[in-house]
């Protein structure tokens, strides 16, 4: 429920529903303190950590929306890009304006009616697919691995079966209730591996598709940060390893594999090919 009383729909995806209900809490809190009267110095880094925890949602929920086959993922990007940069020009005419307190209360409601209505108006298009795609694959691996995600280079395709296949484990180790410490470690481990295929990858990279080295380097930072924010979470205690596997960390890794590495080897090969 927001804060004006609308309902903001589930997607059926444990992840996403998670952060928007962090979301409305954190909006809520701070349309609460604006009407007690709270100073502009102290709600301006408020609302900075309001628009960064919303970019950082709208990353990872563009990532889910990929991998789900939402096929107007671009437009709901853009929709993201525009609330961004609206709640970026709000907050920066507060930091740079003597405001009173009643507009402080204004700028807060504007961004959680903005906020509410593009989750009631917008989400709603993808949370269909979203939910079938987000359904726990009972008495199946949560990533059954097959010969669509190969990419025809034979140690990546082994290292991506492998990212699968920890992930299918951390999948098996919350479903049965283990110790978040081992999650965490396992989350380790992963880390790991994230970290030395990407190193490997860039290298084969640089060889057999010099052109794409860079936009293919930059995407793995990238997908190196919204995996550091995981397992932060995880660690931190916010978020549940069963959420985070199922609920991102396997769209992730679909994505990464499907949406990027696919399509660039294959592009390399058909250069080759020439």
């Amino acid at each position: 429920m927001t804060t004006d009383g609308h309902t903001v729909p589930r997607t059926g995806n444990g992840f996403i529903d998670a952060a928007h209900s962090s979301l409305m809490e954190h909006v809520d809190a701070i349309r609460r303190d604006c009407a007690a009267g709270a100073s502009r110095d102290s709600m301006i880094p408020r609302f900075s950590r309001f628009a960064d925890e919303m970019r950082m949602h709208f990353d990872h929920e563009e990532v889910i929306i990929r991998a789900a086959g939402f096929t107007r993922w671009e437009e709901h990007a853009g929709h993201h890009a525009m609330l961004d940069q609206q709640f970026g020009r709000l907050i920066d005419y507060v930091r740079e304006c003597d405001v009173t307190s009643d507009f402080l209360c204004t700028v807060a409601g504007t961004l959680d009616a903005a906020l509410c209505g593009h989750e009631i108006r917008h989400d709603g298009d993808y949370a269909a697919l979203v939910r079938d795609a987000s359904l726990a694959p009972e008495g199946r691996t949560l990533i059954a691995w097959s010969s669509a995600f190969e990419v025809g280079v034979g140690p990546l395709d082994a290292q991506h079966r492998q990212l699968a296949e920890l992930m299918n484990e951390l999948d098996a180790m919350s479903r049965r209730a283990a110790p978040v410490r081992e999650s965490l470690d396992l989350l380790g481990v992963l880390h790991d591996h994230v970290h030395a295929h990407f190193a490997m990858e860039e290298g084969v990279l640089r060889r057999v598709a010099p052109s794409r080295f860079v936009a293919h380097r930059n995407h793995h930072r990238l997908l190196e940060g919204q995996f550091a924010v995981i397992r932060r979470q995880v660690e931190n205690g916010r978020l549940d390893p069963g959420v985070a596997v199922r609920g991102f960390l396997r769209f992730w890794l679909l994505d990464h594999v499907l949406g990027s590495d696919r399509p660039t080897f294959a592009e390399a090969a058909d250069a080759a090919h020439r």
